[in-house]
């Protein structure tokens, strides 16, 4: 499936884009687990609930959106609440207040290789802070003592059940499925001389520099995450296109080598890192202006695409 969220009145609530239309999950669960009429059953008591968070849907497991997608597949047209899919929508991000966000420093083998970097014997993990994160088509304001961004187009993990030292075999089972996510980050001119320096507060950390895509495609229609495609445009122009697999940890390693030193929760996120394509690594940089518009997306799902506003970029260094 692939699940939205969306903004139906003065609430959010979670859909599922289906053939073009977007069905409300509350509305179908409700039908779906009480189609006379009658006294509502277990399961169409706590739909509106399951309908607005994430985290509470994930953390009843995946059989819960096998519920979900019975529901969908059943319904009759009455839960549709858009018959021209994300169009004329009011999207926001899908996990809108995570607990943890993590990156992945240098997780592509060809960056690796054309940045002349030995591959990482252990990923690179930083974190970025929950305040990072905003809707698919959201403007990045970015704050104002910041000069320099730059875009980074990255498949993101969610995590959809509780992961405790999860070994890599099993750790697709707690995978509720994956997002494009603009890793976006502020840099520093020239590029510091340490390769791989990470200063999370300065460059990872700040506002709104994590916007997701449009959809959350949850594990069992993604299938191998390895074989997910990535693309970015900047004002129309694709700047990157690469797959998962050339990462050099996969999301099985990624999450086992995570977990086994800190419990991950349902909704928690980790992008995966990015490949070629990025502006700080063409000569001289291509980094972005104030208005331009960055789109990222998982080949075959909708993603974000967000205008970056950068009220600093014209300011004197001092």
């Amino acid at each position: 499936m692939q699940l939205v969220r969306y903004l139906d009145g003065k609430e959010s609530a979670l859909g599922v884009l289906k053939d073009g239309t977007i069905v409300s999950i509350t509305h179908a669960l409700q039908r779906y687990a009480n189609p006379d009429g009658r006294l509502e059953s277990g399961l169409g008591s706590v739909a509106s609930v399951l309908g607005r968070e994430p985290k509470v849907l994930f953390g009843l497991g995946s059989g819960v959106l096998d519920v979900i997608g019975e529901a969908v597949a059943a319904d009759d047209g009455s839960a549709v609440v858009s018959d021209r899919g994300l169009t004329g929508m009011t999207l926001l991000p899908f996990i809108h207040n995570p607990m943890k966000v993590f990156g992945i420093g240098y997780n592509n083998k060809t960056l690796c290789e054309q940045e002349n970097k030995p591959l990482p014997e252990q990923p690179e993990v930083f974190a970025k802070m929950p305040t990072c994160v905003i809707g698919p088509y959201d403007d990045v304001q970015v704050p104002r003592v910041i000069e320099h961004v730059d875009f980074e187009a990255e498949v993101c993990v969610v995590i959809g059940q509780y992961c405790h030292e999860v070994p890599a075999r099993d750790a697709l089972r707690h995978v509720a499925g994956y997002i494009a996510i603009d890793e976006a980050c502020a840099k520093i001119l020239p590029r510091p001389s340490v390769p791989g320096r990470t200063e999370t507060l300065a460059l990872k950390g700040p506002d709104n520099l994590a916007p997701l895509g449009a959809v959350l495609v949850t594990a069992d229609e993604a299938g191998n995450p390895s074989q997910l495609q990535v693309i970015a445009r900047v004002n129309g122009e694709e700047r990157q296109n690469y797959s998962l697999g050339e990462a050099v940890f996969g999301v099985e390693e990624t999450i086992e080598w995570i977990s086994a030193r800190m419990t991950l929760h349902p909704g928690d996120l980790i992008a995966m890192g990015t490949g070629l394509g990025v502006g700080i690594l063409d000569r001289p940089p291509r980094l972005l202006n104030d208005g331009d518009i960055v789109e990222c997306e998982i080949v075959g799902y909708p993603g974000c695409r967000n205008t970056f506003r950068i009220p600093g970029k014209d300011r004197k260094a001092t």
